[in-house]
């Protein structure tokens, strides 16, 4: 069934109407800002969303906080809808790659099913006996052999004797075993047992005999009924003394006494507390020096306890416990699980656990995530890993008639990667589903089945819709920005490339951490280059681990002239509600001397720290200059409601009554970044900071936005455009100046037209003598290089070298 929205007008969205066809491959694209996300999201989601909870009983919608209602008409056909996000879990996490997907489930019913105990201190092979086993013992004692079957009473027996006794009786039996003496119950009330001694209930007393084995094995039911773990035999042989036998029905270590609980899935959790290392309670790290966390000494982060540690699944005589298996990479994983030794008795009721363990391990490999690992801390992956691992777990369970909404998943994908991820969204369609990615990638749209394309700009210029329909008719379409990039009738900004046999070099030799192969990494200086190679090949691994390291220790050669090093990447901008826009580029180092120097200013006394969110003073104190006030929910996630003093300005009523062209700081803030440019033409150093906004295409983001909403793409531009501005020389940056820039994946979330302005900004610092060293897989980009390294083969072990270096291929 086809998806119907009319009149959606959530946000920046135009009254939109729009059919989404169902059970298809849909991608929506445009620029940023230009209403994806908003019609994605905050309108098909959320109303999803709202209707489900619509669907609970009235009191547990009363538990829960009732959400608004998107701004649209109606949307009739609209499916259960789930949406695979890229936000990570914060702070210190128990959930892992294994348990977002699903494979650590599975794992757990096979250690629990199969798994061989051993006793954590000497590592020897524990066993244990069924009742059919022990029957079978006892049976095959000598003809003649004389019985007492016993079961172990609880310590506290006899301390109630009278209803101890009472409830003996009532079960049918006559005697006890006191410290190896059998006394009737009679003589136990006038003489209870005192603390401390061993009591034992006699069950039966049996003389092994042809015609005796169902009596025989009733009996030892009967005992362990009374005593789950433990049964207990005197057994006389003929012409022998009587002998005291033990037989357990819980693993045990009969030199040391040690019983291991008995093997559930749960054991293996570390989730649960019967299986979480009780040192870090299952989060694999523990509070080292300074706060900071340090490796679990006990588990050594495998995140379980003992017990759970010294049950071992056999790989073809290779002996592994959860925690080691987990340590492995996915694709390692893989083949070890054909090499699993199955007991004839479990091959049939394991085969469905099996069968989904290796459907979700074939999942993450086809995806592209074989070189991660199941024990991989969700919080360590990049956005694309987590939504693409989120995506093996979908694959994987089975749901059908579901809207999935996917954003940007080919982020940090290699393009023969991106062919995997195409399989594995067509794969989650053809189960009946529908599926609409927020997507720019060249090779995605292609293989979608519908596209649908916003804007024509960001903010108030977008939320149209501008075209719909095939691939090929994008191509087609004279009035779709898209299709026009599409079909080659655009293309991004090109520039004479650098001479890279008149540059300079710089050298790092020897690189080998993690995967990487002993390799020498030359790129020249004052130029162009990009790094390109598949997902966990290396190339994060040889930027941040070494090549960064060795910079600042002086050993990378030929970098000498490198004053410093700057990083451009897409981890968040800061965490304070109170950071923005305009304070990450620097803005209001301009604005706050500005607002400072105006006559209401001088005549109170007010000082630039008076304009100032961080510190008292100016600053709203209902918000502490957040403008939004933190409402604790208990048990749910926080409710956060404009601020009642300020309404969202953050400043106090004094510090508003300082206006410049007739706005208060809050007021010119307020404005996005085109609006400010206008706003502050006259204030050259704020105008060549918001500029270098607005040539990086976000002119549409309002300055006073809290950084904590913005994308990782958003974040990567900002810090980027505050890196041109000090470039641009009418800001007096510092001649000579040589940094080498690390930009990582810069093409995330960007739509062609913004693609072009990003290559811009590249030329610009490389026109100013500085050198770029990009991680990148987008071709046009790549094409557009000085020079190009790539790492490869492939992954994780298969990984780790250079597979080419030279200038990019025609």
């Amino acid at each position: 069934m086809d998806i119907r929205i009319t009149g959606a007008s959530q946000n920046t969205l135009r009254h939109i109407d729009l059919t989404l066809p169902g059970g298809k491959l849909i991608a929506l694209m445009g620029p940023s800002g230009s209403g994806k996300s908003t019609l994605a999201y905050d309108t098909l989601f959320a109303e999803s969303r709202r209707r489900f909870l619509d669907c609970l009983s009235p009191g547990a919608r009363r538990l829960l906080a009732r959400p608004e209602k998107p701004r649209v008409e109606s949307i009739e056909g609209l499916p259960p809808a789930l949406c695979l996000e890229q936000n990570q879990p914060a702070g210190r996490s128990r959930t892992v790659l294994g348990s977002l997907t699903e494979a650590l489930d599975y794992l757990r019913i096979l250690y629990a099913a199969i798994g061989t105990p051993h006793d954590p201190a000497t590592g020897e092979v524990l066993t244990r006996l069924s009742p059919e086993e022990i029957a079978a013992r006892l049976e095959r004692l000598p003809e003649g052999t004389r019985l007492t079957l016993l079961a172990p009473l609880a310590d506290s027996f006899g301390r109630d004797a009278e209803s101890d006794i009472l409830m003996l009786r009532k079960l049918g039996y006559l005697r006890v075993r006191v410290d190896g003496d059998i006394r009737d119950l009679d003589e136990l009330e006038a003489a209870p047992p005192k603390p401390g001694q061993d009591c034992e209930l006699v069950v039966d007393r049996i003389v092994c005999r042809a015609g005796v084995e169902s009596r025989l094995a009733d009996s030892v039911q009967a005992a362990l009924r009374i005593c789950a773990d433990e049964l207990r035999a005197l057994v006389q042989e003929p012409d022998a003394e009587p002998q005291l036998r033990r037989f357990h029905t819980r693993y045990r270590n009969e030199s040391t006494g040690f019983t291991l609980p008995d093997l559930t899935p749960g054991l293996f959790s570390h989730f649960s507390p019967h299986g979480a290392c009780p040192e870090c309670e299952g989060l694999g790290t523990v509070e080292g020096r300074g706060g900071a966390p340090a490796l679990c000494p006990a588990c050594k982060g495998m995140r379980l306890n003992p017990a759970a540690l010294a049950v071992t699944l056999d790989f073809a005589g290779r002996e592994c416990n959860l925690g080691a298996f987990c340590n492995l990479t996915v694709e390692q994983n893989r083949r070890m699980l054909d090499e699993l030794t199955i007991p004839a008795a479990y091959r049939d009721s394991l085969q469905t656990a099996c069968g989904e363990l290796r459907s979700r391990l074939d999942c993450l490999m086809q995806l592209g995530l074989g070189y991660l690992s199941l024990s991989r801390a969700a919080n360590t992956l990049s956005g694309g890993e987590l939504q693409r691992a989120r995506l093996a777990g979908q694959i994987g369970g089975g749901l059908s008639g579901v809207l999935y909404i996917l954003d940007e998943p080919t982020i940090g994908l290699h393009p023969r990667e991106t062919d995997m991820l195409i399989t594995a969204l067509k794969r989650l369609r053809d189960k009946g589903n529908t599926i609409l990615v927020v997507e720019h990638d060249p090779q995605l749209l292609q293989a979608a089945d519908w596209l649908v394309e916003m804007g024509p700009g960001s903010g108030a210029d977008g939320g149209r819709i501008m075209a719909q329909g095939t691939y090929r008719q994008f191509l087609e379409n004279a009035d779709s920005p898209t299709g026009a990039w599409l079909a080659g009738r655009k293309s991004m900004a090109q520039a004479e490339p650098r001479d890279t046999e008149a540059c300079r070099w710089a050298t790092l030799s020897h690189a080998k951490a993690r995967n990487l192969k002993d390799i020498e990494f030359r790129f020249p200086l004052g130029a162009f280059t990009c790094l390109s190679g598949p997902g966990g090949s290396g190339k994060s691994t040889l930027v941040h681990e070494c090549l960064l390291p060795a910079f600042k220790a002086g050993r990378l050669a030929g970098a000498q002239d490198i004053s410093r090093a700057v990083v451009v990447d897409q981890s968040p901008l800061g965490t304070s509600p109170r950071s923005t826009p305009a304070t990450a580029v620097g803005l209001l180092d301009v604005l706050r001397p500005l607002y400072a120097s105006l006559p209401l200013s001088r005549q109170r006394g007010y000082k630039p720290a008076r304009f100032s969110l961080n510190v008292r003073g100016g600053r709203c104190e209902r918000c502490t200059g957040t403008g939004m006030l933190q409402v604790d929910m208990n048990f749910l996630a926080d409710l956060y409601t404009e601020c009642d003093a300020c309404h969202g300005a953050r400043y106090n009523r004094e510090t508003l009554e300082v206006t410049w062209r007739g706005k208060s700081i809050a007021q010119a803030l307020a404005q996005t970044v085109d609006e400010a440019l206008e706003f502050f033409a006259a204030i050259p150093n704020a105008a060549a900071l918001l500029r270098a906004l607005h040539d990086l295409g976000l002119g549409y983001l309002p300055l006073d936005r809290s950084v904590t909403t913005l994308s990782g793409g958003e974040a990567q531009r900002i810090k980027l455009a505050a890196h041109l501005a000090k470039a641009n020389p009418k800001r007096g940056s510092k001649p000579g100046e040589h940094l080498l820039f690390i930009l990582d994946e810069p093409s995330t979330g960007l739509h062609f037209a913004e693609l072009d302005l990003l290559m811009r900004a590249v030329f610009r610092l490389r026109a100013a003598g500085h050198t770029i060293l990009c991680i990148e897989h987008n071709q046009d980009i790549l094409s557009r290089a000085d020079w190009l390294v790539e790492l490869g083969p492939a992954a994780g072990e298969n990984g780790g070298a250079i597979t080419y270096a030279g200038v990019p291929k025609a």
